[in-house]
């Protein structure tokens, strides 16, 4: 087998493809014995890109496999040794106690419910089912834009193309569903684009910016930039690449928190059940200023001001996890399960529960943000370190695993 096979192989596996015992035991023994690290990398980004892909959760074919590129991503740096058992009981995403972390485990790729998990693996997990059978399906493209008159235009029910707005004023709707402004009109008024749960959308403002808006997120902009600075208001979570103007420098507002910009791309994320409010800068340089604190960032920091906070803690966090709601992804990178279930809470549109104390409890991979919250549920609750009940529009989560 070669590394063109090799992806046939996984590929089929992530689309619920049948393969055959031949076809698997030659997947094994190339990918045991056979295959490059340059291989097993080339391997792995083109197994997650498919899997990113799947619209389906699929249920018949499961494999998991173990060490296919132990630096996939930054944080993945041990050496693996072991293929498991084509098996849905084994089916396994990491969980990390934070006083009880172990680093001998390897980079895993997890085929379950049409989804992909890059992992880290400590142990073999307990047999887990989902309380429920309630699906809950996942979020889509859905925004609400409200004009300065107050009428509200329902964005994922309105047919592509033009947008009437009074003002003179032309939106045009793409066949992607983002909205973008290509005329502005003589007379500047205030529009606000807002994201329900389970929504998220794309925007290009009058300058030619674009901001991808999260769930239960919004930002307020006028329909023209006509001063000496651009100025928007969000809350909750967007990603902005910013048209350069020398002349016009942006500024986002975010609760206390201001970011001005020249031109870049960052990450604000402002939620309100958040416990900081965090700005990731991609690219360029922004200022983050907040009463008397200001901070200047440089690409790859994140500076985070909490409610209280009356100075800036900068870090460096992955981007690809900062990014990865912008990309249709979940990344947890020894993630708590009460963030993880805010994420859960936004995208799914529900409302969780906790009967009993999960404050420990972390884990670690990726996974499509195109499954259902059964799938994603099911993959956690696989670990045996956590188990949920699902009620209508509400989830459970209980720590352990279901007795």
């Amino acid at each position: 087998m070669n590394i063109s096979e090799a992806i046939i192989h996984v590929t089929k596996l992530a689309e619920g493809k049948t393969v055959t015992a031949e076809e698997t035991a030659e997947f094994r023994q190339w990918f045991l014995g056979e295959a490059s690290e340059e291989e097993l990398q080339q391997l792995a980004s083109a197994h997650e890109a498919v899997l990113m892909e799947v619209q389906e959760p699929v249920y018949d074919n499961k494999e998991i496999v173990n060490n296919i590129y132990s630096r996939l991503t930054a944080y993945y740096q041990a050496e693996v040794s072991a293929m498991a058992e084509s098996n849905r009981q084994e089916a396994t995403i990491s969980r990390i106690r934070k006083r009880n972390y172990w680093w001998a485990a390897a980079a895993s790729l997890l085929v379950i419910g049409g989804s992909a998990i890059w992992l880290m693996r400590t142990q073999q997990p307990k047999p887990a089912v989902i309380a429920e059978s309630a699906v809950l399906e996942p979020g889509g493209n859905k925004a609400i834009l409200t004009l300065a008159n107050g009428r509200q235009i329902i964005l994922d029910k309105q047919a592509n193309g033009n947008i009437a707005v009074p003002g003179g004023i032309t939106i045009i709707k793409a066949d992607s569903g983002a909205i973008a402004y290509m005329r502005t009109g003589d007379n500047v008024q205030y529009h606000t684009l807002s994201t329900p749960r389970g929504g998220q959308f794309q925007l290009t403002l009058p300058d030619g910016s674009k901001v991808w808006l999260n769930s239960a997120s919004s930002i307020r902009y006028p329909t023209a930039f006509t001063g000496s600075e651009r100025k928007v208001e969000m809350t909750g979570e967007g990603y902005f690449e910013v048209a350069p103007d020398a002349a016009k420098p942006f500024t986002v507002k975010a609760g206390r928190l201001d970011v001005h910009v020249l031109g870049t791309g960052f990450n604000i994320m402002a939620y309100a059940d958040e416990n900081a409010i965090r700005t990731t800068l991609v690219s360029g340089s922004v200022k983050v200023t907040a009463g008397d604190a200001t901070t200047v960032l440089t690409p790859g920091v994140q500076a985070s001001l909490t409610p209280e906070g009356q100075t800036f803690k900068t870090s460096r966090p992955d981007l690809s996890e900062v990014l990865a709601w912008k990309n249709g992804q979940f990344r947890f990178n020894r993630t708590g399960i009460k963030n993880i279930m805010r994420q859960v809470a936004r995208w799914y549109d529900v409302d969780i529960r906790y009967e009993g104390n999960v404050d420990n409890i972390e884990f670690q991979g990726i996974l499509s943000r195109k499954v259902t919250a059964k799938a994603l549920l099911e993959t956690l609750e696989a670990t045996g370190e956590v188990h949920f009940r699902i009620e209508g529009d509400h989830i459970s989560v209980i720590p352990g695993p279901k007795k």
